[in-house]
């Protein structure tokens, strides 16, 4: 039995080891399948916007080999694996390989027939080193800063759930000790919304008219007017 990466294990420049399957690869198929240091694994079956998605092996587990569902690009000598990896996340969020995959449902597929003829920038050893340099001290910015975002939006929820909590139990602004307490002051809006429902009836039969006594005086209003 040997351990084998998928598609669960593959995410953006990383590796997800907390579930590795393994199965029996015959000697051939160890030949065929099995990974080295600096191999690039990328999805070949996932969503469109998450095909091709790729992540280097470091020899986290060894004699460690991958699936079908996955491409492995091995770089050749005058390519950095650096660069290719960098390479590959840019046709990722560019959505390169989204266009050349093919999509049914849900689902693109990136075959390899359709990978290789993807294009490949390739400038000379050298730069290809100082580019993933630069690009790497950006995205180690940009990664603080986020994190950085993160912890001010959750001391953010936290101060406004404290002001709250404060407004609600009187401890945001002083209280004055002869103020009259809440409780009491809800007991008493209680106590008089129940005496005005008690008086309510009453109120509303000494307001309704007199149909008899305003019969009476326009049966004289109207013999006043005879004479």
């Amino acid at each position: 039995m040997r351990p084998y990466l998928r598609v669960a294990n593959v995410y953006e420049d990383r590796l997800d080891l907390s579930d590795v399957k393994a199965m029996n690869f015959s000697p051939e198929e160890f030949e065929t399948y099995a990974l080295r240091f600096g191999d690039i694994l990328l999805n070949e079956g996932q969503s469109p916007e998450l095909v091709g998605r790729p992540a280097m092996y470091r020899d986290e587990i060894p004699g460690c080999c991958y699936q079908k569902t996955l491409l492995r690009f091995r770089a050749r000598e005058g390519v950095s694996q650096r660069w290719a990896l960098l390479v590959f996340r840019s046709h990722l969020h560019s959505g390169r390989f989204r266009r050349s995959a093919s999509i049914t449902t849900s689902i693109a597929h990136l075959a390899a027939e359709r990978f290789v003829r993807i294009e490949f920038p390739l400038p000379p050893y050298h730069e290809q080193d100082a580019i993933v340099e630069t690009v790497e001290d950006q995205l180690s910015v940009i990664d603080h800063l986020e994190r950085d975002l993160d912890a001010r939006l959750k001391s953010a929820q936290a101060l406004r759930q404290s002001i709250l909590r404060h407004a609600f139990t009187g401890q945001l602004v002083p209280q004055d000790p002869n103020d009259e307490p809440a409780s009491e002051l809800l007991k008493r809006i209680a106590t008089e919304r129940e005496e005005r429902a008690r008086l309510a009836p009453d109120a509303k039969r000494k307001a309704r008219p007199d149909k008899a006594g305003k019969a009476r005086g326009s049966r004289r209003a109207r013999t006043d007017a005879r004479e």
